[in-house]
């Protein structure tokens, strides 16, 4: 079982959430050059996404024939599908399915992991109805594509989509407008303001041991402020994601209970409904 926290309440539910995070590390290299070119090895690889399903042949060797074919076969699928969607509903849904399918075969078998994939897996979900597996995936795109319109736009209109929903406390709605840096910049926008800020800071105070002028020294101190109100809102961001990973709930009828047992009340008046996300605190056996 898992037990976790939806909107200041803790609960379990069944099996049926998923739950996935992007590890943020890093590191103060001691030269000034080093020191840019240390963090962008560690840092930026956690934040931009391995390789494309487009060129996943050129990587996978042997494999390329195979994962492109199911991507030329997804996306056909898929194409077929929206044309069917007026005039044969049924027909659409097969060839959704067979869409999915594909893409995920490219997920498991070429372990390729990238937004592009995520939001066609996502829409397909959607198109079939399914809110929960359609939010889940939505939400894996954004890792790799932040501030991605489209996907934002698509992301909201499926959480308007949920059957019922739990309003934020509303401590986490003043925490979310004081700290707006931390949770509206996506992380790899975060990222590059640290390294930048990384870097100015040991740049200007280079240059401050050479010419010691009041500006260089109020550089130093912008971008020092800069680099560790950053660095803090990374590391706080890795933090929860290893601590409390996000999750959503993608059973049907998931009734959240106050206890590990089917004895216990239930913590709301209506099941979950797939879609609600959710942060884990803590697991046990055969409950979610």
């Amino acid at each position: 079982m898992t037990i976790f926290e939806t909107k200041n309440r803790t609960t379990t539910v069944p099996p049926g959430a998923k739950a996935a995070g992007r590890p943020f590390v890093a590191m103060k290299p001691r030269a000034v050059p080093a020191a840019v070119l240390v963090a962008a090895v560690f840092l930026l690889p956690l934040f931009v996404p391995r390789m494309t399903a487009a060129s996943a042949g050129s990587e996978a060797g042997g494999a390329s024939g195979g994962l492109n074919e199911y991507l030329s076969r997804g996306e056909s699928a898929f194409r077929t599908a929206m044309e069917l969607d007026s005039s044969d509903p049924e027909a659409a849904r097969d060839h959704y399915r067979k869409a999915i399918m594909n893409f995920e075969m490219i997920t498991r078998e070429g372990g390729v992991r990238n937004g592009e994939l995520y939001y066609n897996i996502g829409n397909a979900w959607f198109r079939l109805g399914d809110t929960g597996r359609a939010i889940l995936n939505y939400r894996r795109a954004a890792l790799f594509r932040p501030g991605d319109r489209n996907l934002v736009q698509n992301l909201e209109f499926a959480r308007s989509r949920r059957a019922n929903s739990i309003e934020a406390a509303e401590r986490e709605r003043v925490f979310k407008t004081l700290f707006f840096l931390h949770y509206d910049i996506p992380s790899r926008i975060r990222l590059s303001i640290f390294l930048v800020s990384f870097a100015a800071a040991w740049a200007a105070a280079t240059a401050y041991l050479f010419f010691g002028k009041g500006w260089v020294r109020a550089v130093i101190i912008v971008s020092a402020l800069s680099c560790a109100l950053f660095f803090v809102s990374l590391a706080v961001e890795r933090s929860g994601w290893t601590r409390r990973p996000p999750g959503v709930i993608i059973a049907d009828g998931a009734i959240a209970r106050k206890g590990d047992a089917e004895t216990y009340q239930p913590t709301f008046t209506e099941p979950l409904s797939p879609g609600t996300e959710f942060r884990l605190v803590e697991r046990r056996p055969d409950w979610w």
